[in-house]
């Protein structure tokens, strides 16, 4: 690996709904994220990388993204299935990892969360809540991660886009848990363009999300296109517009953007540090 010399502030040219997905979006995002990567390494002075690989476009990308930046030989993919459901998810995984010639370890954590539910289920609390196990199976992922990173001196990419950050669609502690949030500034519509710059299998968008990248879910929950959702997020948040403003600029109900912000400040607590009292030092 050699020393980077692009910069890595991502400034984009954006199309009229906000979101930057152009030729020319793709192409800065191309240059820009590589580089980040390798600057990162490089200050931490870690050997490489670790990446989930879950299937999705995002995991795919940031795979992609990982290798242009410091190499194949210096990313270690994971592949993390828990469920039965995640059998055909993981399959594409390593189908990714063989075309991007990196090294790829599968770790089947059902058995883990099996004996992880026993255990629990001797304090006498119910372990049939299907959110509590599905926010477990995350951090599970999360500790894997950073045990196979810790013993290689590695860091842990994180592959959640601004869209799920902004609407709490990840566990607390399970998907935000890394050491570069490579698409903490991308929405998903914005990734999605730009696997399609990086020639990203398109089988990858006909499917559902899995379960850790429920995304496309919070769209389809509101009556919205992804694309609609994000510029209202992007409108929203990012450039501070009052409801009415973005539902106008958008084209969507009023009633679509307040219940969009409701989620963003009600899962404020998962994009900051806890509170803690103020104390004079």
């Amino acid at each position: 690996m050699s020393k980077a010399t692009h910069p890595h502030t991502l400034k984009l040219p954006r199309e009229e709904d906000g979101l930057a997905t152009s030729n020319a979006a793709t192409r800065r995002m191309q240059s820009i994220l590589p580089a980040f990567v390798e600057n990162q390494i490089l200050e931490a002075e870690a050997n490489g990388l670790v990446v989930p690989l879950d299937g999705s476009v995002e995991s795919t990308v940031a795979a992609a993204l990982a290798v242009d930046g410091i190499g194949a030989d210096y990313v270690t993919g994971l592949v993390m299935p828990v469920q039965l459901s995640d059998e055909a998810p993981a399959r594409t995984a390593e189908t990714v990892a063989s075309l991007l010639d990196i090294e790829c370890h599968r770790l089947q954590l059902q058995p883990v969360l099996t004996a992880f539910q026993r255990v629990v289920g001797e304090t006498g609390e119910p372990t049939d809540d299907l959110v509590a196990m599905r926010n477990a199976g995350e951090r599970v992922r999360m500790a894997c991660k950073y045990y196979v990173a810790n013993t290689r001196n590695e860091l842990v990419v994180g592959t959640v886009p601004r869209t799920e950050r902004l609407l709490g669609s990840v566990a607390k502690f399970g998907g935000n848990g890394v050491d570069l949030s490579l698409f903490g500034d991308l929405y998903r519509t914005e990734i999605e363009a730009l696997a399609d710059a990086l020639a990203v299998p398109s089988e990858l968008f006909d499917r559902a999300p899995p379960v850790e990248h429920p995304s496309a879910t919070d769209a389809t929950e509101l009556g919205v296109e992804q694309r609609e959702l994000d510029s209202v997020l992007h409108f929203a948040i990012d450039r501070d517009w009052s409801a009415p403003e973005v539902a106008d600029r958008v084209g969507v109900d009023e009633a679509v953007v307040e219940r969009a912000l409701r989620w963003c400040a009600r899962t404020r607590h998962k994009r900051h540090t806890p509170p803690k009292p103020s104390m004079e030092n």
